[in-house]
């Protein structure tokens, strides 16, 4: 039993759990807007105050990111031979990030998209309305950049990550089209401007990360949200979805009968902040908190939260997971 549990650690518990009567798996999603752990007083966020939290975030972050990503690829092996497949395909974005979506995908986000293929596809028109330009933070090997090119092939996306092994991985993928991709290693916990060279002031219409925030101590989640601000176009917004900190698994284990099973993470060095067995860090946002730190740098927006239910036939347990979804813009100079 303790193996079966263990195989499932990534999508258990939050807000209730009970037995199940169906057949099969079933996903539903819901988001609300919930009240924050954080007060008033407290939504400033202030620098981590674990100094192993800011260690693992600023260079050791990127060193344990790179070794994730050259596990899966193998010892010695050529990170380009073959795709990684660490994550699925992130193909709710398409339903998520709507307003970087042509109207015909908006009007049905489920509608299958073909592969890229650049050798039959003309480049990004410029002239579209349908055009965008969109920062990619934590790009990994594409497994949000291509579902969101397929779905828009006008829009052009600078992809971004601190592994050399998994932009190597999304470079080589047949679907890779430099007219419509540039991607690109870069840490984004070193330095104040750390996608100054890349990115120019004022030139993308969204910022994207998808379980990135959590990667980062507040302190450097300020510094790249300065990064954002800089970047965005009056108008753009940061879009992204992450770890909650009502999660799972920021809450212990279940308790099935005979059985007690923990799903923290990794090694927890303080409230809602876990260094995984890798080495690489996993921070439960607060929605308060993360709404603090884009506000201090001029993006106004809001947090809400998405649940999503699993129901497992195997072990028959229905299990709720909570993630934080947001978005934040940059308002036009008065």
């Amino acid at each position: 039993m303790r193996a079966s549990l263990a195989s499932i650690s990534a999508c258990v518990r939050a807000a209730s759990i009970h037995r199940a009567r169906r057949v099969g798996v079933r996903v539903c999603s819901t988001a609300h807007r919930p009240t924050s752990r954080a007060t008033a007083s407290d939504d400033e966020p202030a620098a981590s105050s674990s100094p192993a939290a800011d260690r693992v975030s600023s260079g050791e972050g990127a060193r344990s990111w790179e070794r994730f990503y050259r596990t899966h690829v193998g010892k010695g092996a050529d990170p380009s031979a073959k795709p990684i497949r660490a994550f699925k395909d992130r193909h709710y974005l398409r339903r998520e990030f709507a307003e970087l979506m042509p109207q015909s995908i908006r009007d049905d986000p489920k509608a299958h998209t073909p592969p890229l293929d650049p050798s039959s596809l003309p480049p990004p028109d410029v002239d579209s309305p349908d055009h965008k330009v969109v920062l990619e933070l934590g790009c990994g090997v594409g497994n949000s950049a291509f579902p969101m090119m397929r779905a828009n092939p006008d829009m052009f996306v600078h992809a971004c990550d601190c592994s050399e092994t998994a932009v190597a991985n999304l470079v080589a993928s047949p679907e890779f089209d430099p007219r419509r991709c540039d991607a690109f290693v870069a840490d984004l916990a070193a330095g104040d401007s750390p996608l100054a060279a890349k990115v120019g002031d004022g030139t993308c219409d969204a910022v994207t990360g998808v379980f990135f925030f959590s990667a980062l101590d507040f302190r450097t989640f300020g510094t790249v949200a300065a990064e954002c601000e800089r970047v965005l176009k009056p108008g753009g917004a940061v879009l992204f979805r992450d770890y909650c900190l009502d999660d799972v698994k920021n809450n212990g284990g279940i308790d099935l009968p005979g059985e007690t099973t923990e799903f923290e993470p990794g090694r927890r060095i303080e409230d809602g902040t876990y260094v995984r067995p890798d080495g690489t860090l996993a921070v439960f946002l607060d929605e308060a908190r993360v709404e603090g730190v884009f506000r201090k740098v001029g993006l106004e927006g809001e947090c809400w939260r998405v649940t999503h239910e699993v129901v497992n036939r195997k072990l028959d347990v229905r299990i709720t997971r909570s993630f934080v979804q947001g978005r934040f813009e940059k308002k036009a100079a008065a």
